[in-house]
């Protein structure tokens, strides 16, 4: 392998707003390696790898591509310069073949200009049997293939559109043991072909199984670049937290005889297995995992919003039917807050109308009516202290923590006994994450019962009476919330 960087970014900055997500990053491609890239949440590694992939170009810095100077505008561009991201959101469409998603958007073509399967099928065919997997029938729709199979063709797809520079964003997070192994087999084939990968990962072990070098990013700083053996998982947790590891995890949780409000048992399905929660009155129980441990589709599922395949949810000691709706969660005091607030809130619509949406049937029996719906929502946009306190304001034109606040305001209209938050304080200030969990803690207080789920330590720290952890769809752990800091967490998982 060639001591000379095939590709260069040095002294990187770049800001948004006031906060400065990169300051004097260098880092280095080699041909033929793989990569990795590693940091807590907000350490700037998705910022470097936008900037390397072509989707932020107002940054100060050099980056060089085999010595020559060059600044990337769109991916469109960088793929023509043969660097393609490979997205832990996939952007493969399940219904098409998998031909037709292996060259999606360049589809050969005949002399009368029509699509030509049969040249498609074969080409698909071909390559995929150069690396080892002839097995798969490319005319066959892609979703008949389980998850691993859709990593596989998409970095096909990338590959055979010219790239030989992969950026692999959290390549693993929802795939099984075995998808795993068979992607780590890929990857060392795409090695041997002289392909450079940049592998991002939360799984240390993983990283540095797969991994040529490692570079270690924190609060926007590259912080070490390391081969693999130099270094073990305790010594990239003290790099990425700056701080040495705490030696001694605490101990698991004793038995609690509060008044059990939700009990998951056995919760299983595709991304998840052997789901086991109580969420007891008065308390807060933090779910924590990496991106893609399946902490999210767990609280999903508990709404009705993903189908489980085995497995019991009660309420009060009454199980919910199995393949229950979110109306049917709603219904047995079940409130639940998306991580997204843009895809669980109506922006252009007003505060008032959010709030009351889930309780029309109580509030207006036959159709909306807005004077009785504001009336409704005024109490609890008051007591949760949306900023201004105007019902008939566009929630769009609020802060993150305020739409937080209308989030949760619009389940306490008609109070359920469960709240479920996913990243409730995600995208916040200091100031707005205080009050958003500060409020999370007086509904604990009037006895609710709360599932914080998130990706962010200090959420999870900050406003936890217990903790459990996931990590590949499983439960790691379940400790009481005591002299637990964010090095035993990341441990954990």
């Amino acid at each position: 392998m060639s001591d000379i960087p095939l590709l260069e970014l040095s002294h990187i900055s770049k800001r948004f707003n006031a906060i400065q997500a990169l300051d004097d990053v260098s880092f280095q491609l080699r041909t033929g390696e793989v990569h990795a890239l590693v940091g807590e949440n907000g350490a700037g590694k998705s910022t470097l790898m936008r900037i390397l992939a072509g989707i932020y170009a107002d940054y100060e810095g050099e980056y060089l591509l085999e010595g020559q100077q060059i600044r990337l505008h769109t991916p469109k561009e960088a793929l023509e310069h043969g660097i393609g991201m490979i997205h832990q959101e996939l952007s493969v469409i399940p219904e098409l073949s998998v031909a037709e998603n292996l060259f999606l958007g360049r589809q050969p073509r005949s002399r009368l200009g029509i699509i030509d399967w049969k040249e498609m099928q074969r080409a698909a065919r071909e390559e995929l049997a150069k690396v080892g997997f002839e097995h798969i029938d490319v005319r066959q729709a892609l979703e008949k293939y389980p998850l691993g199979i859709h990593q596989v063709i998409e970095v096909f797809r990338v590959i055979f559109s010219g790239a030989r520079i992969l950026i692999m964003d959290e390549p693993t997070s929802a795939l099984s043991p075995a998808e795993v192994e068979r992607l780590v087999e890929l990857i060392n084939l795409l090695r041997q072909q002289k392909r450079t990968i940049v592998y991002i990962s939360h799984f240390l072990e993983e990283v540095i199984r797969v991994s040529d070098r490692i570079t270690v990013l924190r609060d926007g700083h590259n912080i070490a670049t390391l081969n693999k053996a130099e270094t073990n998982t305790t010594h990239l947790i003290t790099l990425i937290l700056g701080r040495e590891a705490s030696a001694a995890l605490p101990p698991a949780i004793t038995k609690d005889d509060r008044h059990v409000l939700l009990e998951v048992k056995d919760l299983s399905a595709d991304v998840f297995t052997d789901i086991n929660i109580q969420i007891r009155a008065g308390a807060i129980v933090g779910l924590y995992g990496p991106v893609g441990a399946g902490h999210f589709d767990v609280a999903r599922a508990i709404f009705g919003l993903y189908r489980f395949d085995r497995g019991t949810i009660s309420v009060e000691g009454r199980a919910l039917p199995v393949h229950h709706s979110a109306r049917h969660a709603i219904r047995r005091g079940i409130a639940y807050a998306a991580e997204s607030r843009r895809k669980s809130l109506f922006m252009d619509e007003p505060i008032y109308v959010n709030v009351t949406l889930p309780h029309l049937a109580m509030i207006a029996a036959l159709w909306p009516r807005p004077s009785v719906e504001v009336k409704a929502a005024l109490p609890v946009i008051k007591r949760l202290g949306v900023q201004p306190p105007n019902p008939y304001q566009a929630v769009g034109t609020l802060s993150g923590g305020n739409q937080q606040k209308v989030a949760l305001a619009r389940w306490l209209t008609f109070p359920p006994r469960i709240f479920i938050v996913s990243e409730p304080t995600r995208g916040m200030d200091v100031g707005a994450k205080r009050e958003v969990l500060g409020i999370l803690r007086d509904l604990r207080n009037e006895g609710y019962g709360i599932l914080i789920v998130s990706s962010e330590p200090e959420t999870i720290l900050s406003a936890s009476d217990e903790i459990m952890t996931m990590a590949r769809g499983r439960l790691t752990a379940h400790l009481e919330n005591k002299n637990i800091d964010s090095d035993a967490l990341m441990r954990l998982v």
